[in-house]
């Protein structure tokens, strides 16, 4: 899960605090009228000078929205609010009083000033607190985790009763299997496991219980498939649990023993869910799944993808409809290994391409090459028949610098499924290639692999980074020392936001 809130609560948030900082304005004008030290201050002086609290609240938020206090509902740790709040009166502070001081606005009184910035914090950290302390206890009351239940037997039964019956944060929405059971309720009947993935999206599931003895192993890889592309947990109950070590024994639900199981952990970065694997994990689970996962898709995502996709959730809920989404950049499988991930490692496009240009003549697959180009994709097979003459090259395509028509996208999707492919490698660039991709899952009966810049690295348009560059995540770098004009701002801007995200978790 992301973390953050929905963009509605965000802005309700910003709003109170806006409001909350100018009622705080109002209010030290009273306090300071009534204190019986100082000159003699008038109430319309607060009046008068309103604008300045306006302009007070309104860089109070933007440093605010900068450190990232808007991101969730829920506050860090006390003392590290209480900083941020600080850091935010410092700069606002400095700002409105340079604003007074270039204006020649001194007839503000100085102890107005220090009597606002005591009640505006005090007034933000309360409501903080109170927040997130009502958020915290309507996560608790109403943020039930939405289950479903793989089997059929006496013991899913069981289960599914103990689950309606006993308070838990589990909330039960039905089971799957090869038929209804006439002992439970028909409305809990989803459908048999064919229907798993369509389901638990239908019912916002996430979690997926598994009971071990009716179901065959291909429902069990079916649950499995389906927790990893849709990001959904998978546990098992085993037959003989109560034979299961203490130490085998992941959680306990409802009385019941679960094994936790997955085809690969993720780490979650930004919202985005990173698989944590390495190129041999990485090569052996694609050739085990092509034919299950033709249709699907991959993500290489990077830091650039990454913050893009924190920004824009639309585009974070493509990257994790992904079958994988692989760590390209090297921060991020560096943030997977500090979360106690350690054995993450960097896949990247142009290495996963690699890997395939080099086994062509043993696995024999189909390729399709969509993207970039005429003169790249000619460069390329030019390359590919000299270095790898046993490559199954089955079709390359460059699309128009344009938006396609529904003809010209169809006459497409027609011709790369008449192609036969196995794999189609496009690199159309973030984040276009990764909605390319999302728009076609289902529609090309291939593995799409979007692999960015690795058409210009294979068409030797471009040089790729020494091996000592990449190793210690610098490869941004010598790219953007290839080419300054078009990606310095990118890195400048995505690397400073992941940095600072980076420095609040």
């Amino acid at each position: 899960m992301r973390g953050t809130t929905d963009f509605t609560k965000k802005i309700l948030s910003i709003l109170i605090e806006f409001a909350l900082v100018l009622a705080a304005f109002f209010l030290s004008g009273l306090i300071r009228v009534n204190l019986p030290f100082g000159m003699h201050y008038d109430f319309r002086d607060t009046l008068t000078y309103s604008y300045m609290g306006i302009f007070y609240a309104v860089a109070f938020i933007f440093v605010n929205y900068l450190l990232g206090s808007y991101s969730s509902l829920r506050t860090g740790k006390i003392v590290k609010e209480f900083i941020f709040l600080l850091i935010s009166d410092i700069v606002a502070g400095i700002l409105t009083t340079s604003v007074i001081y270039l204006f020649r606005l001194e007839q503000i009184s100085r102890a107005f000033l220090a009597i606002f910035l005591f009640v505006s914090t005090t007034f933000v950290f309360a409501k903080r607190i109170l927040l997130s302390a009502l958020y915290m206890k309507y996560s608790q009351t109403k943020g039930k985790e939405y289950a479903v239940v793989v089997g059929n037997d006496s013991r899913t039964e069981a289960f599914l009763q103990f689950i309606c019956q006993e308070r838990s944060n589990l909330d039960l929405k039905g089971y799957f299997a090869q038929q209804r059971n006439a002992n439970l309720d028909a409305s809990l009947y989803l459908g048999d496991t064919t229907m798993l993935s369509e389901g638990c999206l239908a019912v916002e599931a996430k979690h997926i219980f598994v009971v071990q003895g009716e179901c065959s192993e291909e429902d069990l890889m079916r649950a499995i498939a389906c927790g990893a592309k849709h990001g959904i947990a998978v546990s098992i109950i085993p037959s003989f649990e109560r034979y299961l070590p203490k130490n085998g024994i992941v959680e306990d639900y409802c009385g019941a023993h679960t094994v936790r199981v997955h085809l690969f952990d993720t780490s979650e970065i930004m919202g985005v869910n990173v698989a944590v694997t390495n190129m041999e994990k990485t090569t052996a689970l694609i050739c085990d799944k092509i034919e299950e996962w033709r249709g699907e898709y991959i993500c290489v995502a990077n830091v650039h993808t990454t913050v893009t996709a924190y920004d824009d959730s639309t585009y974070c809920r493509i990257q994790n409809d992904a079958v994988m989404v692989l760590p390209d950049g090297g921060p991020l499988s560096a943030y997977s290994r500090e979360h106690h991930f350690e054995e993450a490692c960097r896949v990247t496009g142009p290495d996963l391409l690699k890997y395939y240009l080099e086994t062509s003549g043993v696995n024999r697959y189909r390729h399709f090459f969509y993207g970039s180009t005429q003169e790249t994709l000619d460069s390329m097979r030019e390359h590919f028949e000299k270095d790898y003459p046993d490559l199954q090259i089955c079709g390359m395509y460059s699309p128009p610098f344009r938006e396609l028509t529904e003809e010209e996208d169809q006459s497409i999707i027609q011709m790369i499924n008449d192609a036969k492919a196995d794999f189609v490698w496009v690199g159309l660039g973030a984040p276009k290639q990764e909605i390319w991709m999302n728009r076609h899952k289902g529609r090309i009966q291939a593995l799409m692999i979007g692999v960015g810049a690795a058409f210009d690295y294979e068409a030797g348009n471009i040089k790729r980074a020494p091996g000592w560059m990449q190793e210690h995540s610098l490869e941004w770098l010598y790219r953007l020392l290839q080419n300054p004009g078009r990606l310095f701002k990118r890195y400048f801007v995505t690397n400073t936001k992941y940095l600072l995200w980076k420095f609040r978790k």
